[in-house]
């Protein structure tokens, strides 16, 4: 199953690390300096509204002024501002930041339930259409400066490392999940052992699942994750060891990963062909570029980046015990 947390890792595809130039409302003190330019405590708070309207993951972090979430959100806004001035603008540019927001209105429409639903959103965010056209315009921005360039030899490299690494592995998975928020190990590794026992005795894994397993995203299907559901990347480490080197159809022993135990079937496996991912391979080089980027280039670049305190919550203090 997915990994529960979802921190401020911002895919280059999505791109969810542009500024906003459009003064928001607030304090006109400088919290940010870098080659070219600086940024107000205003724009910044302009910023993070945007931000976690586009990804409402975000929201909860910034709501409840969690200061990592914030600092990391202050440097991509120096990383943009600094992109921003490098890329000179061009119609493909303007064509791919269009396209790219109607893609995202439209995905958020049929979540939501139509246009008026996504306007309603918006307007309860405080988010106006000229902040969102900016948005996707210098996420085009972004997109171009870190994708410009790449060759075949980068994306070939790029291809070769995610073999070596299992990353191009996709797996059609069923699981069932016995939890341990609610029971201990001992508990919850007894009753997958006798599921265990059920399935290899011919057991039906489908209805087994539907019955015992405690993984909401994919018990009323029986257990079943797809390739397209469930990349192998995104999961916990021994649940993506054991889809890795499963033998099909096999029923595994307990898998114990952070959430709890598992039963694994691998239902069908295979590793994607280089033709199969060229254009994807465009994006994982440009993902490790500006990757780079925040971790070598953004310091040489910065000369201050200072989150306002207001905007910082200090986590309530636990009990002692």
């Amino acid at each position: 199953m997915r990994k529960s947390k979802s921190f401020f890792v911002l895919p280059i595809l999505i791109l969810m690390v542009v500024s906003i130039f459009l003064t928001g409302c607030g304090s006109n003190s400088v919290v940010a300096k870098y080659e070219g330019g600086e940024i107000t405590e205003g724009e910044f708070k302009n910023f993070v509204k945007v931000l976690k309207t586009v990804d409402s993951r975000l929201q909860s972090y910034i709501d409840n002024g969690d200061k990592d979430t914030l600092e990391l959100a202050l440097n991509y806004m120096v990383m943009t501002r600094y992109v921003s001035n490098e890329v000179k603008e061009n119609d493909a540019i303007k064509k791919a930041a269009n396209d790219n927001l109607a893609l995202y209105k439209k995905s958020l429409e049929e979540q939501m339930g139509g246009a008026d639903k996504v306007k309603q959103y918006f307007t309860q965010q405080n988010v106006t259409d000229a902040e969102m056209n900016q948005f996707f315009l210098e996420q085009s921005e972004l997109e171009y400066y870190f994708s410009n360039g790449i060759t075949e030899d980068d994306k070939k490299k790029k291809y070769e490392a995610m073999k070596k690494d299992g990353a191009l592995v996709v797996a059609d998975v069923r699981h069932i999940l016995i939890g341990t928020t609610d029971k201990s190990k001992d508990e919850a590794k007894k009753k997958a052992e006798q599921l265990v026992k059920q399935l290899r005795a011919g057991g039906d894994f489908a209805k087994l699942a539907k019955e015992n397993s405690e993984d909401p995203g994919s018990k009323d299907n029986g257990g079943l994750y797809t390739s397209d559901q469930l990349p192998l990347s995104s999961t916990d480490p021994a649940f993506k060891q054991a889809a890795l080197t499963l033998p099909i159809n096999k029923i595994s022993d307990p898998v114990e990963s952070s959430f709890g135990y598992h039963i694994i079937r691998v239902e069908k496996r295979n590793e994607l062909k280089y033709d199969d991912i060229a254009n994807d391979l465009t994006i994982e080089v440009a993902k490790d570029r500006q990757n780079d980027f925040m971790l070598n280039k953004l310091k040489t670049i910065t000369k201050k980046a200072e989150v306002p305190k207001s905007m910082i919550k200090e986590p309530a203090q636990q009990p002692a015990q």
